[in-house]
């Protein structure tokens, strides 16, 4: 269900990365040139001050979620207090897609994961879709193909109608094992961001995409190594005026 990043690694390997893209069926090409991320930290529309929802992932969840594929042998509110803990697997299209709707046709949305990636094509992070074929994927991720990856680091994919479309805009950290996540929706246009601190924000990247009715959420997948975790934090909803 993600990204761009299988394209661009491997002709044989499945599924790449960067965001919670569910993996169409044809394998993409890769982006030739890989696009360096703008390093302007400020975002083009300001959302509601208050979220319109926010997830803590405090022993129970919040109204209004519910999973894709889901195999509740591989995920747990338990076993990190304070976290969602999902186990990473090689499923094509991904399992366990935490989902729910939006109320607002632009929005934001920000989460905090805990996830070192070591292999292709492993991703934890952010995702909204209208169904499998159409999704965009925020997340960190790792990609080795030379000069379309950066190894660990920030992807933002896009799939419309089963393609992948656009850049991955594969971005270097100096941080290598969390990552604060955020996606704006302004009508068509998708914009990402990465912050260290969840304060300071540096844009990734834009997709313009048209999405129906679309559903936001989280996901963690694409790992042929077992047992590999990823810890999300929290999960907010914010409206854009």
């Amino acid at each position: 269900f993600l990204s761009i990043l299988l394209a661009a690694c491997a002709s044989a390997a499945p599924i790449p990365t960067s965001s919670p893209a569910p993996i169409p069926s044809a394998t993409p090409p890769p982006t030739a040139t890989k696009i360096p991320p703008t390093e302007t930290l400020i975002p083009t529309a300001t959302p509601t001050e208050i979220p319109v929802f926010w997830e803590d992932f405090d022993k129970e969840f919040q109204s209004g979620w519910s999973w894709i594929r889901e195999n509740d042998a591989l995920w747990s509110l338990d076993s990190e207090p304070g976290f969602l803990r999902i186990v990473l697997t090689g499923d094509r299209p991904p399992r366990n897609i935490l989902i729910r709707d939006v109320t607002s046709e632009n929005f934001q949305i920000i989460t905090h994961i805990k996830f070192k990636p070591t292999s292709n094509y492993q991703f934890a992070g952010l995702t909204i879709r209208q169904d499998d074929d159409t999704t965009v994927s925020l997340g960190r991720a790792y990609c080795n193909t030379q000069n379309v990856c950066v190894g660990n680091g920030i992807y933002f994919d896009a799939v419309q109608n089963g393609q992948w479309t656009g850049n991955n805009f594969g971005t270097d950290t100096q941080m290598k094992d969390e990552a604060y996540l955020r996606i704006d929706k302004n009508k068509s246009t998708f914009t990402a961001y990465y912050s260290e601190n969840g304060t300071d924000w540096m844009m990734i990247g834009q997709h313009e995409m048209t999405m129906l009715d679309p559903k936001v959420g989280i996901f963690a997948g694409q790992s042929f190594i077992v047992g590999q975790v990823a810890l999300f934090d929290y999960f907010s909803v914010m409206e854009i005026p």
